[in-house]
C-alpha cells in the first residue's frame, strides 16, 4: 500500500516465532533489498488487529487458526472500549533512505505450522532463521540492524524461556 502520511505511516510488524525450533521467520523485502520482520501499514478502514490478520495472510499465508498471539505486556480491561493486544514494543524508523518514518506495532506470533504461504505478489523469500543465522544476515549486510537488536531481545527474553 501507498504512505497515507507524507511523513508518518502507522504500521503492524510481527516477529513468527517457529512452533518447535528456536527460530524467527523474516522475508526479503523487495523494495528495501533487506531481511526484516513482516508487516505492512494499517490502512485508513482498519483497527490494527484487522491489520494484523490481513498482513499474516498475505505475507505468510497464516489464518488465525494457525498462531496465537504472544502476550507480553499486562494491561487493564475496560467494560466501553476495546483492548487490543499490546505489541511488545512500539518503534519509530526512517523507512529506507527518505525522511518518511514509520510508527510500528510489532508483535509476537507463535506459528502452529511451519507451512508458510505467502499470497503471490508477495516476497517468495520467506524463511526461519536461527539467532546465528540472522547474525550472519547482518554481518554480510542483508539485515536491517534494528532487525538484529529485537531478534536478539526475543532470543534472550521469549524463546529462551
Amino acid at each position: 500500500m501507498a504512505h497515507i502520511h507524507e511523513l508518518y505511516d502507522f504500521t503492524v510488524s510481527f516477529y513468527i516465532l517457529h512452533p518447535n525450533d528456536k527460530k524467527i521467520c523474516l522475508h526479503y523485502h523487495k523494495k528495501l533489498k533487506f531481511w526484516n520482520q513482516l508487516g505492512g501499514h494499517i490502512e485508513l478502514n482498519e483497527e490494527p488487529m484487522e491489520s494484523l490478520k490481513r498482513e499474516l495472510s498475505e505475507e505468510a499465508g497464516l489464518v488465525e487458526s494457525d498462531y496465537v498471539i504472544v502476550s507480553t505486556n499486562k494491561q487493564p480491561k475496560t467494560s466501553t472500549a476495546t483492548t487490543l493486544p499490546a505489541p511488545f514494543s512500539l518503534i519509530i524508523y526512517k523507512y529506507g533512505e527518505t525522511d518518511h518514518k514509520h510508527i510500528d506495532m510489532p508483535y509476537l506470533i507463535q506459528s502452529k505450522t511451519t507451512n508458510l504461504r505467502p499470497r503471490a505478489g508477495e516476497s517468495s523469500q520467506i524463511g526461519w532463521f536461527t539467532l546465528k543465522e540472522i547474525k550472519d544476515l547482518n554481518k554480510n549486510k542483508l539485515l536491517e540492524d534494528s532487525t538484529l537488536d529485537i531478534c536478539e531481545w526475543i532470543f534472550k527474553n521469549i524463546i529462551s524461556l
